[in-house]
């Protein structure tokens, strides 16, 4: 599963995806960028896949 949320910042706002585990809705990916562009949500994904690889 996969969220992107914003949080209000100064000067603007910072958008955080978050990749959980549906069984353990446990976050295993995630990251925050000052734009909303594909780059993030990749990042995210990344780090989920190298965490279900590294356990």
């Amino acid at each position: 599963m996969a969220d992107i949320t914003y949080l209000p910042t100064a000067p603007q706002c910072t958008y955080l995806s978050l990749v959980t585990a549906a069984y353990w809705h446990k976050i295993v990916g995630y990251h925050a960028a000052e734009n909303l562009q594909t780059e993030g949500v990749r990042r995210a994904l990344d780090m989920a896949l190298r965490s279900r690889s590294s356990s």
